[in-house]
């Protein structure tokens, strides 16, 4: 059944702890493996990777469906050792296993055996859906019994804060508890960064940006990497170092800050004074009354999170961010690897904001708004397969039979039970019931999925349109509303690279998509961003100084 097929391995751990149980991932591999020789398939590629599988913001499964889906359709199958180790939220999966197999890829559990018919495809997803919520409850368990960890003084297993390490305490049952201590290896480096900001240097005083340069030149590390404006201004303002650190102050997947009232301080011993911690924090603040949340709600600039420092080789690649000359009468894009690394980084590259943003702004209103270029772009989206066409309305045509064929049962079960042949509390009856529910419910999600593709099949662009999509963009780029030019950049570029000579702009075909089929639809919003429509090749040249 399996024989010639082509193989890709996906393995996953939640943490790397589970390198040490039965779950780690050589005992993964080596299962899908052996599965691989008995079945005569072929191993293509191995992916591996320790994190949650609650969403697909992973690097090796995001690495993984991105070769899958190239046009070289390189596998037939993906290979896991059981469903969860790819998923724990059943929506993503069901999402996931569809789009893969409308490119005829299969997704097989090495422990979990299931067919190709309706009953396995009902199976899988209440599999599905059991794993979520066995997730679920796992992580409120185990936050609950971190949090009584933290409100008795004990640490939870994070990599300690600079100058502390940790610990073992034994307890009377149980396994060993962890709390903090003083790191006599770097605790004195510690003092150094909060005396150093405060006093200054030879040279003069210092910022947190000067502070991170100085630190780099002198070879200090922080868990091996070289010191950042974010890391140091981090250290500088945690309470760890006076006594306390804060345990569950944000929820560690979404990021959001908690209310106070579940805030856990973790007594640990002080590395400075109260004094000394609340000076340097003054001193920031003089300095940079608008630091951290404030400054990002400040920041408008058209190229935000777009623009990185290099062309090719010319550059470290870091992102550019808004800053300020000649008190803050001029603005430019500057290097930020250089602003949060120093010259250790890059030697930093600046360029004025109203520059670019022109250049960027005439470059995509010239390079898109032309109905060949767009024509171009959009062709491999225009071009959808008519055999594909034909191959989702066969199949359409075929599920909503079934349908049809389990209304019918439904209601040959329904008159079973109304003449009184069976009871309506016969067990038998129920399960029968049910059975046939499920196969509906899996059924008509197949069918919803069927019909979204071939609505957006339907949708066909004219020349016409493409002509008067070209017209809008020029108008909007080149319009008098910022707002408006700054939402359609956000949307189409994707990254811009400043070099000395030039300035490349990419973008995503996807959102060009989206742009052309919103502009058919009067008043309709500027469409949110979600393949690059500028060619490798494709670059814009900067105007000569």
């Amino acid at each position: 059944m399996f024989e010639g097929k082509r193989v890709v391995i996906y393995a996953r751990v939640s943490t790397t702890r589970q390198e040490k149980n039965d779950l780690s991932l050589p005992d993964q591999i080596d299962t899908a493996e052996r599965w691989i020789d008995e079945a005569g398939a072929r191993k293509t590629r191995i992916y591996s990777e320790a994190g949650s599988a609650t969403d697909d913001n992973r690097p090796e499964f995001q690495k993984m469906i991105t070769w899958i889906e190239s046009d070289e359709h390189p596998v037939d199958i993906i290979l896991v050792h059981s469903l969860s180790r790819l998923f724990r939220n059943a929506l993503d999966f069901m999402q996931y296993r569809e789009r893969l197999r409308c490119k005829k890829i299969r997704i097989i559990s090495v422990t979990q055996n299931f067919g190709d018919d309706p009953a396995s495809d009902m199976a899988v997803a209440m599999l599905a859906i059991f794993d979520e919520y066995h997730s679920a409850e796992n992580a409120k368990h185990v936050r609950r019994a971190m949090v009584a960890n933290a409100v008795n003084g004990f640490w939870n297993g994070q990599t300690p804060p600079l100058g502390f390490r940790t610990y073992a305490v034994p307890q009377p049952r149980g396994k060993d508890r962890k709390k903090l201590e003083h790191d006599p290896e770097t605790v004195d480096l510690v003092r150094y960064m909060f005396k150093t900001y405060l006093e200054g240097t030879a040279d003069g005083p210092v910022g947190v940006t000067t502070l991170a340069d100085h630190l780099n030149q002198r070879g200090e590390r922080i868990q091996g990497k070289e010191f950042s404006h974010s890391r140091v201004h981090d250290i500088l303002t945690n309470t760890a170092y006076i006594g306390y650190v804060i345990y569950n102050r944000r929820c560690s997947r979404t990021g959001e800050v908690r209310p106070e009232t579940e805030w856990v301080p973790i007594p640990v011993p002080p590395i400075i004074s109260e004094e000394t911690f609340y000076a340097v924090r003054k001193q920031m603040a003089d300095r940079d009354p608008k630091m951290g949340v404030d400054a990002e709600k400040t920041n408008t600039s058209l190229l935000t999170k777009r623009a990185v420092c290099g062309c090719g080789n010319d550059g470290c690649g870091s992102t550019m961010g808004a800053r300020t000359g000649g008190s803050g009468r001029h603005s430019y894009y500057a290097c930020l690897g250089r602003a949060n690394k120093g010259s250790t980084k890059c030697q930093g590259r600046w360029v004025p904001r109203m520059e670019l943003d022109t250049i960027v702004t005439d470059a995509v209103a010239d390079h898109l708004s032309q109905p060949e270029r767009l024509n171009a772009l959009l062709q491999t989206w225009l071009d959808r397969s008519a055999t594909a066409v034909a191959e989702r309305k066969a199949e359409l045509k075929r599920l909503r039979a079934r349908l049809t064929a389990l209304d019918g049962e439904s209601a040959l079960v329904i008159k079973l039970v109304r003449n009184k042949t069976f009871s309506p509390d016969d067990p038998h009856i129920a399960s029968e019931v049910a059975n046939i529910r499920a196969q509906r419910m899996s059924t008509q999600a197949n069918v919803d999925v069927l019909e979204h593709q071939l609505e957006a099949e339907n949708r066909r662009i004219t020349p016409e349109i493409v002509t008067r999509f070209g017209d809008l963009l020029r108008q909007k780029l080149r319009g008098p509303d910022p707002r408006v030019r700054r939402e359609y950049i956000q949307l189409l570029v994707e990254r811009v690279e400043v070099g000395d000579q030039n300035i490349r702009i990419t973008g995503r075909n996807t959102a060009l998509e989206r742009a052309v089929i919103a502009s058919q639809k009067p008043d309709t919003a500027v469409p949110k961003a979600d393949r690059k429509w500028c060619a490798r090749q494709d670059s814009n040249l900067r105007p000569q100084a």
